[in-house]
C-alpha cells in the first residue's frame, strides 16, 4: 500500500510541474508513514514539509496543491486532507483493502518477495568464532541475526553469499595447542604448568584426551607435540562448530581461512597495493598505515618491529580480499567488543580507496541469561560461558532464534529461560506459533462442516467490515514494505515485532467469536465464513512466511 501511494504522489509531482503548480526540483527524500492517532487516516507524508525550502512555499501550500491535483484513477483513496504544518493525510478505500488481501492469499509464499537488490551481490560475514571453544550465546545471537539477514535480503532480490571467517592464524592457535597438551601432562604429573592465559574448560580435558588416544604425544618432541594438538585441536573445535550451527539451523557458503591470506601470498598482495597508493610507510622499525586521513583518530601498525604482522593487517587483507571477489555490498556482524575497530577498518579500506558505503558493520551485545530469577554465568563445559549448545538443549531452536531477535542488536538481551518454557501469551514465540496454529485448527473444523477457501481469493470480500478485519489487512498490507526497510537498515529483529503485532490482532479477532457467537470465523452464514478464511489465510500465509525468514518453523498443532 506505501508503494503505491508513493507512486500517485510521485505521478501527482510531476503532473503539478507540467502544469507549472509547482517548480521543477529534485524530489527530496519523504516518508510515508501510519499515523500514531488514527483518527488523521491510514497514512501520512511529510512531502509538502520536505519541498518547502527547495520550492521556497509554505509547506501547507504545497500540501493544498498535492491534494487538490490527486488522481485516483485507481480508486485508492477515500479521503486526502491537509494537516498542520505541512503533512498529507490518506484514508485508502475500503475495497482497496479488500484488493490487498486478495493479493496476499493469491501471491501466497511469494507474498513480501521483491526485487529491490535486483542481483546485487552481497557478502554477510557473521559468527567468524575463534576455533578454540565451543559457541556461545554472544555467537548464538550473531548466527540468528546474521542467518535471518541472509534470508530476508535473498527475498528482497540480493544475490546473497554466507561467509564464516576462520581466525586460525594467530597465537591463540598456539595457545589452544598448549593448554591441550598440558592437560595432557597432567594426567600424568599433576604439577605441570598450565599456560598463564590458557582456555580452561573442561572441554580442553576432552581434546586432551581424543588428540591423546589418536596421537602418542608422550613419545614426541615437545614443540611438535604443542603443533599437533594446536591443529587437531583447531580440527575438531571447528567441526564441533560447524554441528551446533547447522542444528541452530544456520550453514554457510563459504568457510574462509585466515592462514590462507598467508599461504597463498594473498596479505603481501594486499599491502603492496595499498603502498602503491602511497598510504604506507616506515616509522620506528614498524610499517604504518596512513588511516588517521580517512576517519581514524590516528594511523595503524600493520608490521610490527619484530617483523610480525598485526591482526589488523590480515584483517585489511581479508576485506580487500572480498571486495576483489566482485561483491558489491560486505556486512560484518561482530560483537560489541569491536567497536573501536570499525572506523579503524573504514578507514583502511577508503585509504586503499574502496567506497564509504561498501562495509557496513553490525555490532551485537552481550545475552544474559536467566533462570529462576538468577543470572546464570557459568557452563559446565565451557567453564567461564554458556555455550550455545546448552540453552539450545534447555529450551529448543525456535525459541532461542526467535528471542535472539526480540531486541535490536544493539541492546543487551536479557533471555528468561523460564518465561520461554510457559505455553501462554507471555512466551514470545509460542504466541506467535500459536496464531498460525490456531488458524490450521480453524480451517480443519472449516472442513469438518464442509466449508473450503472459494476459487477466487477476492470472493465475498466486501462481507468483511469489521474493525479487526481491516486492522488486520492493513497490518499484513505493510509486509513487503518491511521487509523492503529491513533490507535497507539491516534490523532483522523489526520482522518479530512485526508478527508478534500481527499475532496479537489476530488472537483479539478471534477472541470476538468467543464472546458473540457472530463474530466466529466459522459460522452457518457458509459465504461470510469463506469470507472471513480468506482472511484468515492471508495471515496465516504472511506468519507463516514470517517465521520462515527467521528460521524457525510454523507448526499446524500446537
Amino acid at each position: 500500500m506505501k508503494s503505491s501511494l508513493d507512486t500517485l504522489l510521485k505521478a501527482t509531482f510531476d503532473d503539478c510541474v507540467e502544469q507549472g503548480l509547482l517548480a521543477e526540483t529534485p524530489l527530496p527524500d519523504y516518508v510515508i508513514e501510519v499515523p500514531n492517532n488514527p483518527e488523521h487516516g491510514h497514512f501520512a507524508t511529510n512531502l509538502p514539509l520536505t519541498l518547502a525550502s527547495v520550492q521556497r512555499r509554505p509547506p501547507l501550500e504545497i500540501a493544498s496543491v498535492i491534494v487538490e491535483h490527486i488522481e485516483n484513477n485507481d480508486n485508492l483513496l477515500e479521503n486526502a486532507e491537509v494537516a498542520a504544518p505541512g503533512f498529507i493525510n490518506f484514508t485508502i478505500r475500503r475495497e482497496a483493502w479488500h484488493r490487498v488481501l486478495s493479493r496476499v492469499v493469491a501471491q501466497g509464499n511469494a507474498y513480501g518477495r521483491s526485487d529491490l537488490g535486483r542481483g546485487q551481490k552481497v557478502l554477510v560475514e557473521f559468527v567468524s568464532a575463534n576455533p578454540t571453544g565451543p559457541l556461545h550465546l554472544g555467537h548464538g545471537r550473531g548466527a540468528a541475526l546474521g542467518d535471518t539477514l541472509c534470508r530476508i535480503l535473498s527475498f528482497c532480490g540480493y544475490d546473497v553469499i554466507r561467509e564464516f571467517y576462520i581466525n586460525d592464524a594467530g597465537q591463540q592457535i598456539r595457545l589452544l595447542g598448549e593448554s591441550i597438551f598440558s592437560r595432557f601432562m597432567q594426567k600424568h604429573r599433576q604439577d605441570y604448568p598450565f599456560p598463564e592465559n590458557g582456555y580452561r574448560g573442561d572441554y580442553i580435558w576432552d581434546l586432551a584426551e581424543k588428540i591423546s588416544g589418536e596421537i602418542d604425544l608422550a613419545q614426541m618432541p615437545h614443540e611438535k607435540a604443542i603443533e599437533l594438538c594446536a591443529e587437531r585441536g583447531k580440527g575438531i573445535m571447528l567441526e564441533e562448530i560447524r554441528e551446533d550451527l547447522t542444528r541452530f539451523g544456520v550453514s554457510f557458503d563459504v568457510w574462509f581461512s585466515e592462514s590462507e591470506l598467508f599461504r597463498k601470498g594473498l596479505l603481501d598482495e594486499a599491502l603492496k597495493k595499498i603502498e602503491d597508493k602511497g598510504q604506507l610507510y616506515e616509522k620506528d622499525n614498524a610499517l604504518w598505515i596512513k588511516t588517521s586521513g580517512f576517519g581514524d583518530d590516528k594511523d595503524r601498525v600493520i608490521r610490527k618491529k619484530d617483523g610480525h604482522f598485526t591482526y589488523f593487517a590480515s584483517d585489511i587483507s581479508y576485506h580487500l580480499e572480498k571486495w576483489k571477489r566482485g561483491f558489491d555490498k560486505a556486512v560484518n556482524i561482530w560483537g560489541a567488543d569491536h567497536h573501536g575497530y570499525v572506523p579503524r577498518m573504514k578507514a583502511a579500506l577508503s585509504a586503499y580507496g574502496l567506497p564509504e558505503r561498501w562495509l557496513s558493520v553490525i555490532l551485537i551485545q552481550l545475552v544474559k541469561l536467566w533462570k529462576g530469577g538468577q543470572e546464570i554465568k557459568m557452563s559446565k563445559r565451557a567453564g567461564d560461558f554458556v555455550t550455545l549448545q546448552e540453552l539450545v538443549e534447555e529450551v529448543g531452536v525456535d525459541a532461542v532464534r526467535f528471542v535472539f531477535l526480540t531486541k535490536n542488536h544493539d541492546s543487551t538481551l536479557d533471555f528468561d529461560i523460564d518465561l520461554v518454557k510457559k505455553r501462554d501469551s507471555e512466551n514470545p514465540v509460542y504466541y506467535v506459533q500459536y496464531a498460525h496454529a490456531r488458524i490450521c485448527s480453524i480451517f480443519r473444523k472449516a472442513a469438518s462442516q464442509g466449508i473450503t477457501l472459494p476459487g477466487r481469493s477476492d470472493t465475498g470480500l466486501d462481507r468483511l467490515v469489521l474493525d479487526e478485519e481491516m486492522a488486520l489487512i492493513r497490518i499484513m498490507a505493510e509486509f513487503p514494505s518491511l521487509l523492503e526497510d529491513i533490507s535497507r537498515s539491516l534490523e532483522p529483529h523489526r520482522l518479530t515485532y512485526y508478527l508478534t503485532e500481527l499475532a496479537a490482532a489476530f488472537h483479539r479477532y478471534f477472541n470476538l467469536g468467543t464472546k458473540t457467537p457472530e463474530y466466529r470465523i466459522v459460522s452457518p452464514d457458509k459465504a461470510l465464513s469463506q469470507a472471513r478464511l480468506i482472511l484468515a489465510q492471508g495471515v496465516r500465509t504472511v506468519i507463516g512466511t514470517g517465521l520462515g525468514l527467521l528460521g524457525i518453523s510454523a507448526p499446524e498443532k500446537m
